[in-house]
């Protein structure tokens, strides 16, 4: 079996079960390694999640019992729709609660601004940085949320991030700096 035919295959069984429709081809992945193969199958809609699931885990199992290996993870492309203020909360962290959207199917995460990160933002904020993301310190807390929130639902592969499964996410003041400084990379 090639990494082709594989892709052939899955995509084959979720056609079968009405979910072409919902397959993100841009961001899936279908690899062939020496010890078995990876699939990445991407979804536009959430509530499709665990039908794909489903079918996919049928389809390891059958190449399984032919002796090929096959890892995959199934997710879905997720948005964010609205971050708002939780307040302080126990443990003296920020806490936000950002509510996601995939195709038909929402949920809401904690973000847990923790550590010297609040006190970074509000220094920043009051030495004239930081104006892009709005006029008073929790405008701009908001923002980093938005952004940091983005951020981890852009990763794909072995990195990504599935809110359903792990809801909750913090921020620490290494987050920070990498969010809000000029350049991500930099020199020696």
């Amino acid at each position: 079996m090639t990494s082709s035919e594989l892709e052939k295959l899955i995509k084959d069984r979720l056609s079968d079960a009405g979910l072409a429709a919902f397959l993100d081809d841009r961001t899936e992945q279908f690899l062939e390694f020496p010890d078995g193969f990876f699939a990445e199958v991407v979804l536009k809609d959430g509530s499709k999640l665990a039908e794909a699931q489903r079918i996919v885990k049928s389809v390891t199992e059958d190449l399984g019992k032919r002796g090929t290996d096959l890892h995959v993870i199934v997710r879905a492309i997720w948005e964010v729709v609205a971050v708002e203020s939780a307040g302080i909360v126990s443990g003296g962290f920020h806490r936000f609660r950002v509510t996601l959207r995939s195709g038909s199917r929402e949920c809401t995460i904690n973000v847990n601004v923790t550590g010297l990160a609040p006190a970074e933002v509000l220094s920043a904020f009051r030495g004239g940085n930081l104006r892009e993301y709005g006029s008073d310190q929790n405008t701009v807390l908001t923002g980093i949320v938005t952004k940091f929130a983005r951020l981890e639902l852009s990763y794909g592969g072995e990195g990504s991030w599935d809110p359903l499964l792990r809801p909750e996410l913090e921020l620490n003041e290494w987050a920070l700096q990498y969010l809000t400084s000029p350049s991500p990379v930099k020199a020696g």
